[in-house]
């Protein structure tokens, strides 16, 4: 009884789905016919209206016109005059139709600028109007879908028949609602209106016979799972079957069939599973699926069924990499492998020809063939990690099926699509990767196989690259053409140095033989001559990087910078400036870093000689190519001499430091002295390059940046010395030095007077306020004063932690007594008033000080005496400020 009450709920369920189906189709007929109705009564409407403005600034312009050439024949009525009166009516009359349609086509343009503000909201407006108006029509589909699916299991496991008729019957179900959408899709099809819904995935026709396709797919599964009634293989093809035929059906009713087809027909392995599948059959079921789906998306011209086939077919082919066992690994990718690169990556945009010129329906977001080719070497790279013991025939393979992926698109024509370009990259990559890992894994007797697979797939690469450049002048592909094969051969001479030394030899002369095809490509591409040139002496200066340490690097680097204005200066094979530049600002970072880094130093750093060998031979090589230059190219020139300039002081600062502290290096012997002679240095070398700016012509924005750059240096190095590298924190200077001839002096003195004369001279300071250099200045020279005093009177020990004399305190109290009245007295002269403020502030300051701190011991009448002495003082200052401020006032007005 409950069976035949829920038979009979499924059944009164699909009744009102239809009635429901006939009433919203009634209801869009009549929706469709208000719309059109619409639309003819808004276009006649402003078809009146145009004609109407059309009309009228016709009238305007013949009135006009006539007007004017009647007034200038009256006015002047000889021949001549009549003449010139119709050319200035003539051109008048121009004139006004022009104004006319200035005044039109402002008005059109703010029309589009209104409309141009709204561009962005449109096409979401579009979205929410179209789920407003078919949200009903997909959850009636999918509840239908849904229906359908729990009627067949009711039918297939309640009514009481035998398995076969229960199977029948709920197949019988299915075909009489296809039947039933293909009849409702024939009655739409005979309205016009109502026929181009099909194209959409609102059609309501195809969700019912969407709901019959999903009942036969639950009947063939439950006649599978319940009853046991087909084989395995027997019911995934019934299934691809049902799946082709909503592909089939997708021609006549639209693209939600085709969706229905692509969700049967991947999803069925899921449900036809039995143990240990067999791979080769299921792979090739899951490729049937992709060519059906394929040749209808070319049918359709429906680019959504690009990514739609991609994703499930990847998915299912990186399922099955991972669980095919070893021994049949290799020939299942053999097979399906190399089909999934040529269906999946090329058929969608090339054809099954791979024309390069097919016209194919994709977007940049449908088929990505760099996304595409990512996802296969990643594939690639899980099969070669699942094959432990690798064979020479497997290595080949996996490198052909990469050479492969580079080379089919331009297989016709040997150039490709642009598209394509960027899986050159990806391919050169993937075989570099494939070489490591096959390396790690790979016994001794055939490691040689591996590199000279690499050599070979090198060249392919170049080849491809090459032969796309002949048809092909693309930014891009230029740009592959000069670094991706030395790119990828200066990586692996890398590799090969530090990991497997007994090749890197070889190695090094097939990377040399490719600078010297790029020598011959530079005889082909004339106009890439230069950049060819740069290009050999990149991979040169690669190999001296990998063979050449120390000075000799050094040297070499500064040869080769030299060879290269030689062949500018004598234009033969010259290269590009920006190489020489790059040549260049890679021998100044080096020479910049040799103190610091003790790897590139020579052996005996100790050495009285080491700033002078290390330094002059590169800067007489920069100075001799700077000499060279001057006559040739003045702006390459100038780039030399600012070469010059940093080597120079560099080594002058970097013997200076060796004589003063006995070392080279910094960063290993930052202590207090280091840090002094290096914070002087950064400061000096600051201004020198913020002068030197001032007359460069390219190189301004880079002498700024390294003068704000040393002088940010200096600032750290100020803060290290006042903070933990203190004397007055640890036993930095001692307290028996010769006051003044001491290393406070050149901390912080010198700074000072170096910052003073700045301001001073009127020094280029760039974009730097000068009352931050003046504070600077002045507070450098505050604490060069006050440890100067404390270092004076302190027997043994400066630090803050001895005890401070009476002298001492008194001292202090002395020197800013002076410091106030000196400045007091010069902003009083040249009439500076800031500074006499800051003067008289000083001298408040030290008075305070004396009475309240240097007096403190006192009591009694003493210290009323000093209470007294420190008001007489201050009114003693304000009456002088005063009267310092009444002449300057008097000098003003005078």
């Amino acid at each position: 009884m409950f069976t035949i009450f829920v038979v009979i709920i499924a059944l009164f369920a699909l009744f009102h789905g239809f009635k429901a189906t006939s009433r919203i189709s009634v209801l869009e007929r009549k929706l469709s016919l208000l719309e059109r109705e619409l639309q003819t009564l808004r276009s006649l409407f402003f078809h009146n209206a145009e004609q109407a403005s059309s009309c009228s600034m016709t009238e305007e312009v013949r009135n006009s016109a006539s007007t004017l050439s009647l007034t200038q024949i009256t006015s002047d009525p000889s021949p001549q005059n009549s003449f010139s009166n119709y050319d200035s009516a003539t051109d008048l009359s121009s004139t006004t139709v022009a104004s006319v349609s200035a005044t039109v086509n402002e008005a059109h343009l703010s029309s589009f600028s209104i409309s141009d503000e709204h561009v962005l909201e449109k096409p979401l407006k579009n979205l929410i109007t179209n789920i407003k108006e078919n949200w009903l029509v997909w959850v009636g589909a999918l509840a239908m879908l849904v229906g359908s699916g729990y009627l067949m299991q009711v039918i297939g496991s309640q009514i009481k028949f035998s398995p076969l008729m229960r199977v029948m019957l709920a197949l019988a179900l299915s075909l009489a609602v296809v039947f039933v959408g293909e009849w409702l899709h024939r009655q739409e099809q005979k309205t016009p209106e109502r026929a181009i819904r099909s194209k959409g995935f609102t059609y309501v026709p195809a969700s019912i016979t969407g709901a019959g396709l999903m009942g036969i797919y639950c009947t063939v599964i439950f006649a599978f799972i319940v009853y046991q009634m087909l084989s395995p293989t027997l019911s995934l093809w019934i299934l691809a079957g049902v799946a082709m035929a909503g592909f089939a059906l997708s021609r006549r009713q639209g693209p939600l069939m085709a969706v229905l087809g692509l969700i049967g027909g991947y999803s069925a392995p899921l449900w036809i599973s039995s143990g240990e599948p067999n791979y080769y059959l299921l792979a090739g079921y899951i490729t049937l699926i992709s060519i059906s789906a394929t040749l209808l998306m070319q049918l359709m011209r429906q680019s959504w069924l690009s990514p739609s086939i991609t994703l499930p077919h990847m998915v299912w082919m990186t399922i099955m990499i991972e669980s095919i066992p070893e021994d049949r690994l290799f020939s299942w990718l053999l097979l399906y492998l190399s089909f999934t690169l040529y269906l999946i990556f090329l058929v969608p945009r090339m054809g099954w020809r791979l024309i390069p010129r097919y016209r194919h329906c994709q977007k940049w977001w449908s088929h990505s063939p760099v996304v595409i080719s990512i996802i296969m070497v990643l594939m690639l790279l899980l099969s070669i990690t699942n094959i432990p013991d690798m064979l020479p025939l497997q290595f080949i393979y996996f490198n052909l099926l990469v050479i492969a992926m580079v080379w089919l698109p331009a297989l016709r024509k040997t150039w490709s699509l642009r598209i394509f370009l960027p899986t050159i990259l990806t391919g050169t990559v993937a075989v570099f990767i494939i070489a490591i890992v096959s390396d790690a894994g790979a016994s001794s007797p055939w490691r040689s196989i591996i590199w000279l697979a690499l050599a070979m797939s090198i060249i392919l690469i170049g080849m491809r690259v090459f032969c796309q450049a002949l048809s092909d002048r693309s930014p891009f592909n230029i740009r592959l053409l000069l670094v991706l094969v030395p790119a990828i051969s200066l990586s692996t001479l890398v590799y090969l140095h530090w990991f497997i030394p007994q090749y890197a030899l070889l190695w090094s002369c097939f990377t040399l033989g490719i600078s010297g095809s790029y020598f011959l490509l530079a005889r082909r591409f004339h106009s890439l001559a230069s950049h060819c040139s740069a290009v050999v002496h990149g991979i040169v200066a690669g190999c001296l990087f990998v063979w050449l340490s120390n000075t000799w690097l050094t040297i070499a680097m500064a040869v080769q910078v030299f060879i290269m204005t030689v062949q500018i200066q004598t234009v033969r094979f010259p290269p590009a400036n920006w190489a020489v530049k790059v040549a260049m600002g890679l021998l100044v970072i080096r020479l910049t870093l040799l103190p610091f880094i003790s790897a590139w130093q020579p052996v005996e750093s100790g050495h009285w000689l080491w700033g002078a060998v290390s330094y002059l031979p590169a800067l007489f090589i920069l100075s001799y190519a700077r000499m060279r230059l001057r006559k040739v190219d003045t702006a390459l020139s100038c780039w030399f001499e600012g070469a010059c300039l940093h080597v120079l002081l560099m080594t002058i600062f970097t013997q200076t430091h060796y004589w003063l502290t006995g070392q080279y290096g910094y960063l290993s012997y930052l202590d207090f002295t280091s840090a002094i002679i290096f914070a002087n240095q950064t400061l000096v070398m600051g201004f020198i390059y913020s002068y030197r700016s001032q007359f460069a012509q390219s190189l301004t924005l880079v002498y700024q940046v390294y003068s704000y750059m040393l002088w940010g240096i200096f600032f750290g190095l100020v803060l290290l010395l006042n903070t933990i590298e203190s004397p007055l924190w640890g036993e930095r200077v001692s307290a028996q030095a010769i006051p003044i001839f001491n290393m406070l002096t050149l901390g912080w003195l010198l700074p000072a007077c170096i910052l003073m004369s700045a301001i001073v001279k009127g020094w280029p300071i760039l974009r730097i306020p000068r009352q931050w250099v003046v504070i600077t200045s002045a507070t450098l020279a505050a604490l060069w004063l006050g440890m100067s005093i404390r270092q004076f009177w302190q027997a043994s020990s400066m630090t803050l932690f001895q005890p401070t004399s009476m002298a001492e305190l008194f001292s202090y109290s002395i020197a800013g007594f002076v410091v106030g009245g000196g400045l007091t007295w010069r902003g009083a002269i040249y009439q500076v008033p800031a500074l006499q403020r800051i003067g008289m502030a000083i001298l408040a300051g030290a008075a305070l000080k004396v009475f309240l701190w240097d007096v403190s011991s006192l009591d009694g009448f003493w210290r009323a005496v000093s209470f007294l002495g420190l008001g007489g003082s201050l009114i003693a200052l304000g009456w002088l400020f005063q009267k310092l401020n009444r002449l300057t006032g008097q000098i003003s007005e005078s």
